[in-house]
């Protein structure tokens, strides 16, 4: 997936006649009156928004001489149509990302493409601090203790099913000891630093780091 720059206007152009030409369709005298000519054709404004101007995509609506058009990839817009399926910035001077039949700007294809984060569901943006625990992440600070609600974040917390417990939590639920040193018996997961994804750590009961 790229970026890309729209293209410019179809091959046409727009002039005042001084000659005596007619209309190419309606035969309408043209001297002195603003023209279009394209393939060779002399036309008026109204007969080439009806035999020859492009459709719009987003408006319907024909594609004016006198309108600044762009096209890519054999659709066309009136410059003004031109925007972001998401955040409707116009997009007319930009660089754009074309994504499943869509036009989206730069900012709004990285919200799209990135994960998100299981406690509040909003985007997971590069730079932030995050957690990852067997694929799945958090933001830092949405990682919370099932229980108690508190913020693990990066501290010893015990899994259960889909649940998630504090040291607390889990020692007065569900932690069984050892008789001998009364130590809990089961150990919880080891944070790393994950070296392809610097902001994000990751919980793990390996011994060595991912």
């Amino acid at each position: 997936m790229a970026s890309h720059r729209h293209s410019g206007p179809s091959s046409y152009r727009v002039g005042t006649m001084a000659e005596k030409f007619d209309c190419h369709y309606c035969r309408d005298p043209l001297q002195g009156k603003k023209y279009v000519q394209k393939d060779g054709h002399h036309c008026c404004l109204k007969c080439f928004d009806k035999f020859c101007a492009n459709t719009c995509v987003e408006c319907r609506k024909p594609i004016g001489a006198d309108s600044k058009e762009v096209h890519y990839k054999n659709r066309y817009w009136h410059d003004t149509c031109f925007r972001c399926a998401k955040c409707l910035r116009s997009l007319a001077n930009e660089t754009f990302v074309a994504k499943d039949n869509k036009i989206l700007c730069n900012k709004c294809t990285t919200r799209e493409d990135s994960p998100k984060c299981k406690g509040c569901f909003k985007p997971i943006v590069a730079g932030d601090q995050n957690v990852e625990y067997k694929g799945t992440v958090w933001h830092k600070d949405c990682f919370t203790c099932s229980n108690c609600k508190q913020v693990i974040g990066t501290g010893s917390f015990f899994p259960k099913g889909e649940d998630f417990y504090c040291v607390t939590c889990h020692e007065a639920k569900f932690a069984k000891h050892c008789v001998k040193c009364n130590k809990g018996l089961v150990k919880a997961p080891v944070w790393w630093p994950m070296k392809d994804n610097p902001g994000t750590t990751t919980a793990s009961t390996a011994k060595n780091a991912p």
